[in-house]
């Protein structure tokens, strides 16, 4: 029903509840499909709404920055033969600059990974912008890359943190939770929406 795309796991709707669903469509097949996409749509985006709280509690991001990586792709009457809406984890890793990175006295750069983790550093590590790919970051010599001179100051390679999907799957019971409250969320708006069908509202 709702399911999580990118490197995680699904959000499955349970047969107890699938049963519950198959019974509101039997019994209200007048507005029913419209009932139940609105019911997931509402449950995704609680779903959502929960994992951006958990990853924020987790990693040292802002919430902006987490929704940025997150988004969702909602339910159709177009798709209700799979009725699932589908939470979507970019994946890819996340600028330092996120992570708070800055310059660590006088040389290195320091930044925070895990909210209730300390600081640390790459003491190598410098701050600067790419003008023509537009990226500002964190960056370091490529002592690896085979255009790499002893003493040189280039090629550089980019440092970067973890992705949202990485955080996702390193924080214990944050799917199940996901799970279990979009479930909540969805049935409590299918039951919504079936009193606005017996009100002739739908």
């Amino acid at each position: 029903m709702i399911r999580v795309v990118g490197n995680s796991q699904p959000i499955r709707i349970n047969e107890g509840d699938l049963k519950r669903v198959r019974d509101v469509l039997y019994g209200y097949r007048n507005g029913a499909e419209k009932a139940v996409m609105r019911a997931v749509n509402h449950g995704t985006r609680q779903g959502r709404k929960h994992v951006v709280d958990g990853i924020y509690a987790k990693a040292a991001l802002k919430k902006a920055d987490i929704r940025e990586h997150t988004s969702f792709r909602l339910a159709s009457l177009g798709t209700m033969g799979s009725a699932q809406a589908k939470l979507i984890l970019k994946s890819g890793p996340i600028n330092l600059l996120k992570y708070g990175a800055k310059p660590a006295g006088k040389s290195g750069v320091s930044f925070r990974i895990w909210r209730d983790g300390k600081r640390e550093k790459y003491r190598h590590a410098f701050i600067a912008t790419l003008i023509k790919a537009r990226y500002s970051g964190v960056f370091e010599v490529n002592i690896d890359s085979p255009k790499y001179k002893e003493g040189a100051r280039t090629p550089w390679r980019r440092k970067e943190g973890p992705g949202i999907p990485t955080i996702y799957q390193q924080t214990p019971g944050l799917a199940e939770k996901a799970n279990e409250l979009a479930m909540e969320a969805m049935m409590k708006e299918l039951d919504r929406q079936v009193g606005l069908i017996d009100r002739g509202l739908l």
